[in-house]
């Protein structure tokens, strides 16, 4: 037991009446900032959701809220996205919580490992998102599931080869994973008629379920690795990915060039981000967005060790309360919270200029209480946006090329994520940070040009119209 004593200790705490004392002792040893930061932050969340869904039943008015005839179907589309979501998102995050500890176990280089990934990423970006719109977006989401399979597989092997290849697939599996099953969703909610307005709705929903699952995975994470290993996770992730293949097997299958050869959506896509200012602009805000959050991830732990100056930092707790983060900002995001205030657009730039000055606070201070908030904060902006992103793309990208679109800004966002990481071995967090800093404020710069070239959009229709 965690406790350390006999069974029959624990048989005499379940049922003799226990003391606060006795409770505390069969619990882990968490410090107790870690543990309030977290009950506070799940508290809140818990009460915004709740204030959420009583704003969201009395504001009929909304055009973002389904309703009426077709809100039925809605709901049933919806759940059979989010149910495949939840199941990816949370095999997904249990590979994460658990990837360095066992690379570490390994004796591995762990950045060569880390870093081969992220440019297999760049480097496949592009012709995977030719062959999501393609081939299918319902084949691509097959292609990934059964490659996680194999690559789960492979972590169990301690070979630097085998492991190599299998962040080599996961370069390619990321791609299709932020993408394919995107596009799927939003090919088939146009296909049976449902109003853009009402994909609002479900980004907001994904991006709060998107916490929910990486809490749930962390703790679970840590359960299987007490009892199996570092190797539990990864176990865990293979049935859980075996359970989305039995969900995705029964979509619709909708293409985006499938009447096309590639070369065809190749060049409708470069052309797309060569002529549509507002694609360009999109595709590079959502590279610095995701560059520099990716390069925090890589950041945040030996920053937090920093600033413990030496004391234990409960990773899992931490984690747990930056993914909190997350859904209350997906939960924010509703159409009965910050899209009442503002558009999409608009709640864009806040996240970039919000961001950027709590990513700004480690470059000025190594306070645990200014660090850890900064980063709460910095974590409730990626809550937010990550909706965001989605509403817009949804709106400028053409369903047929939303795969290949996509993609290709992948290549420059990996691209930078390796430019954070190798940054962290020749200096100094505080000056990486920096550096992400300033991209997150050319990103609003970005954001604020996405704002003007929108609005040119609507004054064109505007126009005709009359």
């Amino acid at each position: 037991s965690r406790s350390g004593g006999p069974p029959s200790a624990l048989l005499e705490v379940s049922f003799a009446s226990p003391s606060l004392a006795q409770r505390m002792a069969i619990l882990p040893d968490w410090p107790a900032w870690a543990l309030y930061t977290f009950l506070g932050l799940a508290s809140f969340t818990a009460v915004v959701a709740s204030v959420q869904y009583v704003r969201d039943k009395g504001k009929s008015e909304s055009a973002e809220k389904p309703r009426g005839e077709q809100a039925p179907a809605f709901r049933a589309f919806q759940r059979q996205y989010l149910t495949v979501y939840t199941i990816i998102m949370m095999a997904d995050w249990f590979q994460g919580t658990n990837m360095y500890t066992l690379y570490s176990s390994y004796g591995v280089n762990i950045s060569a490992l880390f870093l081969s990934g992220f440019l297999s990423g760049a480097c496949w970006a592009g012709p995977v998102g030719f062959w999501i719109d393609k081939y299918g977006r319902k084949k691509s989401c097959i292609v990934y599931l059964v490659l996680e399979i194999i690559i789960n597989i492979c972590e169990h092997w301690n070979n630097f080869g085998i492991l190599w290849i299998s962040r080599i697939l996961g370069g390619i599996t990321t791609c299709i994973l932020f993408t394919g099953f995107e596009a799927w969703m939003m090919s088939e909610h146009r296909k049976r008629g449902f109003p853009e307005e009402w994909a609002a709705d479900t980004f907001g929903k994904a991006s709060f379920i998107n916490g929910l699952s990486a809490i749930t995975a962390g703790i679970l994470a840590q359960v299987c690795a007490d009892y199996i290993g570092e190797i539990g996770p990864f176990q865990a992730a293979i049935a859980l990915t075996a359970l989305a293949l039995v969900f995705v097997v029964q979509w619709p299958e909708n293409n985006g060039g499938s009447e096309n050869k590639e070369e065809d959506t190749k060049a409708a896509a470069w052309n797309l981000i060569k002529s549509d200012r507002k694609a360009f602009l999109l595709g590079a805000v959502n590279a610095l967005f995701e560059g520099s959050m990716y390069s925090f991830v890589f950041m945040w732990v030996p920053t937090m060790l920093g600033a413990l100056k030496g004391s234990p930092l409960p990773n899992g707790l931490v984690f747990a309360s930056m993914m909190t983060c997350i859904s209350l900002g997906g939960v924010l995001f509703s159409p009965s919270m910050l899209l009442s205030v503002a558009p999409a657009e608009y709640l864009g730039v806040g996240c970039f200029v919000v961001g950027a000055l709590a990513l700004l606070v480690p470059v000025f201070t190594s306070d645990l209480i200014f660090v850890l908030g900064a980063f709460l904060v910095f974590e409730t902006c990626v809550g937010i946006f990550q909706p965001c992103g989605g509403v817009l793309r949804s709106k400028v990208i053409p369903d047929h090329l939303q795969g290949s679109v996509m993609n290709m800004f992948r290549i420059p966002l990996n691209t930078l994520v390796c430019v954070g990481t190798l940054l962290t071995d020749y200096y100094p967090a505080r000056f990486v940070f920096g550096v992400i800093t300033v991209w997150m404020l050319i990103g609003a710069g970005l954001q604020l040009a996405v704002i003007k070239a929108l609005a040119v959009k609507d004054d064109v229709k505007t126009k005709k119209a009359k």
